[in-house]
């Protein structure tokens, strides 16, 4: 059984982390919507963080041919993309990559 100071712990942890991620909801929302890709061409697919830029080239790789990656290893750049592919093999966010600037920039040897 778990002591009365762990248990409060543990509350006032997840607590914390509720009002950090409903701080951080309006931010999410209001990026969202700037940068909401088009209605065709190249969009940003961002997968988890935690996915290393093998895993999410792989899985942007099963919705169309890949352009780029962007300024992190689970932002991947696809040209023509099938968004539902997109999103079944994982992408939490499509995204313009023209509004994320560090998107913009090529990955050396991807092409």
């Amino acid at each position: 059984m778990a002591s009365p100071d762990n248990a409060r712990q543990r509350s006032r942890i997840s607590g914390f982390a509720a009002l950090i991620l409903l701080a951080l909801l309006p931010l999410g929302v209001a990026l969202g919507a700037q940068a909401a890709p088009p209605a065709g061409g190249a969009v940003a697919a961002v997968f988890p963080p935690w996915w290393d830029a093998a895993r999410a080239f792989a899985a942007a790789g099963t919705a169309g041919p890949v352009a780029r990656f962007g300024a992190v290893p689970f932002i991947v750049i696809v040209a023509a993309p099938n968004r539902a592919r997109l999103r079944a093999a994982g992408a939490w966010l499509l995204l313009d990559p023209r509004a994320l600037g560090g998107c913009a920039q090529a990955t050396p040897g991807v092409s």
